[in-house]
């Protein structure tokens, strides 16, 4: 696409969203196309987040939505109604996806990958939309180039439809304002109320969208579409309270999660998946804050709330609720490849007289590769396998499926209920028996699994256990005394293998008579 001419600054510059994107496309040539500015840049998207996306392992909280795939739906309320009631529309939209798709590492994916998709053709229309078509098909390409937005679009989780439906909310939005008419504002409301109920935190970029209403000025209709977007928000509320709500009473959840020092300087790079990338993003964005200032001003505030806000947010009132994690704010990077676009196309388009034909086109293309270059080691450890920080089940499964013998059972030391047991269920689907398990993760209510009280009757007559054990100390310093002791005095460690955070120790019973 070549580079569009750029809008020239005014004493009343144009409401977003109105007719200075049309304008601004009149000037460059024909009316942009939807279809061709948005679905290669989709394309692109969908190319990027499968690249890898079966390779990598699932860690833990990719396993505790395979979970609730398998759960009957007694258990599944039961669960929902103890934690992650927040995340219940994704939860529910999957068990619909695996039913045809299977449960595979890729299948449980792919949703994701197409959210990715979804986010950056949106994200082409609203930059197109915002200012004109070349800024749209440079923030598209700057958000794929982005490690974390491949890193969280080949994840089972709900994050990059949170963003995807960011981006369309907001999309609708501009064109109710546009165009207002009922039909558009449903389309909006629809959009945001899922987006409230598959992530409440992403209800911050109502912010947002308030200062793009206030400076979508239209002469004698400023009134009424303030009017009904007020009137839209209020039915959205109305409509996610109760489970915004029930959802509320569940944030014992997230207490794990921390706000010092430590945590501020990790976010940065853990929103963007590269702390180059960060900076980059950082610097081409003030550029884009410098650009909007002089030529696109009412622009300007709505972005950098949509960027800032939500994150600042969750900072601020962590004494009363605890997120400040950065995937709970990845929808605000849409708003940061808008703002590196302009900074990087708006400038570009101003050489357009001092370059050859087609100089623009090589010198933008060529900018939006250097950014992706800088985020290329990002890319790279965003499907590294494990997940940093996570044990390598998959290693320690291999070894099970490839030396288990019929009768086999399965222990856990050091993670007894918690982290290993759903990963290492994923990996095998059909286990070895867990010895001592009285009651499953999700029919527990929570993502543990409840124990046998007397060990001993569970325990049985099986003959080899394969104890999978956190840490490289005592393999029965995780398990509780009574049960240890059981071990020590019947089996014997005949084996251990050693993984990525993981041991493997083959316990065979001893002879006795």
């Amino acid at each position: 696409m070549s580079v569009s001419q750029p809008v020239r600054s005014d004493r009343h510059p144009a409401a977003p969203g109105r007719a200075a994107p049309a304008a601004s496309a009149r000037r460059a040539g024909a009316p942009v196309s939807r279809t061709r500015v948005a679905l290669p840049v989709s394309l692109v998207a969908f190319a990027v987040a499968a690249l890898g996306s079966g390779g990598r392992e699932i860690w833990f909280d990719e396993s505790v939505s395979w979970l609730t795939t398998t759960l009957a739906w007694p258990d599944l309320r039961h669960l929902l109604g103890n934690m992650d009631l927040t995340h219940a529309l994704y939860y529910l939209a999957l068990r619909g996806w695996t039913a045809l798709a299977g449960d595979s590492t890729l299948a449980l994916r792919f949703p994701s990958i197409v959210g990715t998709a979804v986010a950056a053709g949106a994200l082409t229309l609203l930059g197109a939309k915002l200012y004109d078509g070349t800024v749209g098909v440079t923030a598209g390409l700057l958000f794929v180039a982005i490690p974390s937005v491949s890193r969280y679009g080949q994840e089972a989780r709900s994050y990059a439809w949170v963003v995807a439906l960011t981006v369309l909310a907001t999309l609708a939005l501009v064109g109710a304002l546009d165009r207002p008419s009922w039909p558009r504002w449903v389309r909006y409301g629809g959009c945001l109320l899922a987006l409230t109920c598959l992530h409440a935190v992403a209800a911050t970029v109502l912010a947002a969208h308030a200062l793009l209403v206030g400076s979508a000025v239209r002469p004698g209709g400023a009134r009424r579409a303030r009017w009904a977007w007020a009137l839209t928000v209020l039915v959205v509320a109305v409509a996610a309270a109760p489970l915004l709500y029930a959802a509320s009473r569940q944030a014992d959840q997230v207490s794990w999660i921390i706000r010092d020092r430590a945590a501020l300087a990790r976010f940065p790079r853990e929103l963007f998946g590269s702390l180059p990338v960060a900076v980059t993003f950082a610097g081409t964005g003030l550029l884009g804050v410098a650009v909007l200032w002089r030529r696109r001003r009412a622009l300007l505030l709505p972005l950098l709330v949509w960027a800032v806000a939500p994150p600042v947010c969750c900072y601020l009132s962590h004494p009363l609720v605890h997120l400040f994690l950065a995937r709970f704010v990845l929808f605000t990077l849409p708003a940061w490849a808008l703002l590196a676009a302009v900074g990087i196309a708006v400038p570009v388009a101003a050489l357009r007289r001092a370059l050859p034909a087609g100089g623009p086109a090589a010198v933008l293309g060529a900018a939006v590769l250097a950014v992706a270059g800088v985020g290329l080691p990002g890319q790279v450890e965003a499907r590294r396998s494990p997940v940093p920080g996570e044990a390598d089940y998959r290693a320690a499964a291999a070894v099970i499926d490839r030396r288990y013998e019929p009768g086999d059972g399965i222990a856990y030391s050091g993670w007894r209920g918690w982290s290993a047991p759903l990963p290492m269920a994923y990996q095998l689907r059909t286990a070895p028996r867990d010895v001592f398990l009285a009651v499953p993760p999700g029919r527990s209510g929570g993502f543990w699994a409840i124990d046998c009280v007397d060990p001993a009757p569970c325990l049985g007559d099986v003959r080899r256990i394969w104890l999978v054990v956190g840490g490289a100390g005592d393999p029965y310093e995780g398990i509780p005394p009574a049960r240890a002791e059981l071990l020590r005095r019947e089996f014997a460690v005949t084996g251990t293998d050693r993984f990525v955070g993981v041991a493997l120790v083959l316990l065979v019973r001893r002879p006795g008579p």
